[in-house]
């Protein structure tokens, strides 16, 4: 039950290397059942090598959004399809898997690594990963897996909704089209802002800020990578109504490393 998209950015550069590395923000709304605890704040991890930034699931102990100092940003849906185990189902929690692939220093190794830790998840889970050039999606479950690297060369959408995800990913991606593949370059962070906070009154349940009865949209993640330097904000929800908006509460950064 979540929303991820993906927008190129731009920046000016006079150095050369700086220049030549991609640069992107991901955003990323987190839909969950109202009894549910909400993430905890950020934190900087070291795995490996690699330095990371996320938030953390205190039911799960796992994360469903990070990324390291090589510039890759990783975050996780629920998938909700027809055929595919749902959250009762056993092996290992799908927020365990994102904390395991932060070594990594390009989206091969997260491809590799995903395939290892996908044969002990029962669970579907649809993992996006990107560096600003390609965006990586493994999709897993019923211990099956799919992946795709395709180039990154426009505005990137996905939805998932615990009612079906097809309830969601029309609605969703049209609006998407319309709100940010649309919108000039300069206004594309504006956009996806926009299309973030997004409500449809009479629709809420499909909404990109979703509402019903037993779950809403808890929180939103923004992981913007530049050139020198990688940045992430938290934000969760106030309030327990259908206006309430989400309140950035954390920002953490890093310097950008090397892949």
């Amino acid at each position: 039950m979540c929303t991820l998209s993906i927008i190129p950015t731009t920046e000016d550069s006079s150095n050369a290397r700086a220049a030549s590395r991609a640069t992107f923000r991901l955003a990323f709304n987190r839909d969950e059942q109202r009894t549910r605890a909400l993430g905890t704040p950020l934190a900087t991890v070291f795995v490996g090598n690699r330095r990371a930034i996320h938030p953390s699931d205190p039911e799960g102990g796992g994360t469903w959004i990070a990324v390291n100092d090589a510039g890759i940003a990783v975050a996780i849906l629920n998938r909700n399809e027809h055929g595919v185990p749902d959250g009762r189902s056993a092996g290992l929690s799908r927020g365990l898997i994102i904390p395991r692939l932060l070594s990594s220093g390009s989206l091969q190794e997260i491809a590799q690594n995903t395939e290892k830790i996908a044969l002990t998840v029962a669970r579907g889970f649809r993992l996006i990963a990107t560096d600003g050039r390609h965006v990586l999606e493994f999709i897993g479950g019923n211990h099956r897996s799919e992946t795709t690297l395709e180039p990154f060369m426009r505005p990137f959408v996905r939805a998932s909704s615990g009612l079906g995800d097809e309830l969601v990913r029309t609605p969703r991606t049209e609006l998407f089209e319309g709100t940010v593949v649309r919108a000039p370059r300069d206004a594309l962070a504006e956009a996806q802002d926009a299309f973030h906070t997004h409500a449809w009154p009479d629709r809420r349940h499909l909404s990109v800020r979703m509402d019903r009865a037993e779950a809403r949209s808890v929180s939103q993640t923004f992981i913007n990578v530049t050139q020198h330097e990688i940045v992430m904000r938290y934000a969760p929800r106030a309030g327990d109504s259908a206006d309430d908006v989400f309140a950035p509460v954390q920002t953490l950064a890093f310097a950008r490393g090397t892949a």
